[in-house]
């Protein structure tokens, strides 16, 4: 909360003026120097508040906000007759930012269902010469899907292609440059995956991402990484493309992996969104993948719709369908889907989503 030096130089003086006068109509006997000594008194005490008040004035040195969501959420899979189904709180959110003497900050953690609190990111970060520097724990630049906040999904959850390819949060610093028409991050890190120290194997990662703006209604974005590792080297990439015309959004992205011990990997996600109503909007998604030594090829397609209460309060309901069976080697993570081999997996959430 900002506080106005003004008002708090005033504050503290009326209240001690007006102190000062009582004790004057109590006692009349009093002197020109115990007069003199409180206004004194009220001077020393001014200029103490004044040296505080910058750091709690409009354009203080240190801010607080804390925000975050909670997602409630019901699933239903039905695999080959075989169901599963029940309510679950996903995902519990807190993030505290704000300035730190011209630098930005931000602190999150979140509860999953079921389980303790896990830090999500921890960075600090500022503009150098006009370059933007981040150091910390952070999502590394590289798959668009994953660098979209959670609570902004199109779909209930990222896909399963994201969740495979994903880069995840690592610790290391950043740098960014904004160049008009195109904007670039890249990133030094301990590799994908990273956070809070696991997987960590005494290596490091470069990424580069390149965002373009076509036009007013079209962007595209290409990223690259390194990972070197000591038990694992691997290079991956990923290029994707946005198209918004009136109410429809269109999206597009391939990523791959380039590995010469495991083989090649590629996993490809589309979607399209139409703004119904002004708090109504309807998508389909479709994902496709292969996997090096799986013979079956992961499909899944997903439609659905956005509900906005208001503007902290979404409902969102989707569908999803799988042609092929499901391999165990796909990051299903908190998607509900099953490793299954069997074909025509069905599967149906709704969740409530509330920020604050």
């Amino acid at each position: 909360m900002n506080i106005s030096r003004k008002l708090m130089k005033f504050g503290i003086a009326g209240l001690l003026a007006g102190a000062a006068t009582s004790f004057a109509v109590a006692d009349s006997t009093l002197d020109t120097e115990r007069a003199e000594a409180t206004k004194a008194l009220v001077n020393d005490i001014l200029r103490d508040a004044d040296s505080r008040a910058s750091f709690i004035a409009d354009g203080s040195a240190v801010s607080v906000n804390v925000h975050g969501f909670v997602q409630n959420r019901w699933t239903y899979n039905d695999n080959d007759g075989d169901n599963t189904h029940g309510f679950s709180v996903a995902r519990t959110r807190l993030i505290v930012s704000g300035d730190l003497y011209n630098w930005d900050y931000e602190i999150s953690g979140q509860w999953d269902d079921g389980d303790s609190l896990t830090l999500k990111d921890a960075y600090v970060s500022t503009d150098l010469a006009g370059w933007g520097f981040r150091a910390g724990q952070f999502k590394t630049p590289f798959l668009r899907e994953v660098l979209v906040s959670q609570a902004d999904t199109l779909a209930i959850e990222r896909s399963v292609v994201s969740n495979q390819f994903s880069q995840g949060r690592s610790q290391g610093v950043q740098f960014s440059r904004d160049l008009g028409f195109a904007a670039f991050t890249g990133a030094y890190t301990d590799g994908f995956n990273t956070a809070n120290g696991a997987g960590v194997q005494n290596g490091y990662a470069v990424t580069g991402r390149l965002d373009v703006g076509v036009t007013d209604w079209m962007g595209v974005g290409v990223a690259a990484s390194h990972n070197d590792l000591d038990t694992t080297d691997y290079n991956t990439w990923t290029a994707d493309a946005t198209l918004s015309l009136g109410g429809w959004d269109l999206t597009g992205a391939y990523v791959a992996t380039v590995d010469d011990t495991n083989g090649d990997d590629w996993g490809t996600v589309w979607t399209a969104s139409y703004q119904c109503t002004s708090k109504t909007q309807g998508f389909v998604q479709y994902e496709n993948g292969h996997l090096e030594g799986v013979d079956t090829d992961l499909s899944i397609a997903t439609v659905g719709v956005n509900y906005d209460v208001n503007d902290n309060v979404r409902w969102t309901t989707d569908f999803g369908y799988s042609f092929n069976g499901i391999d165990g080697g796909w990051d299903l993570g908190n998607s509900g889907w099953n490793a299954t081999g069997v074909e025509g997996q069905t599967l149906v959430r709704t969740q409530l989503q509330v920020r604050f």
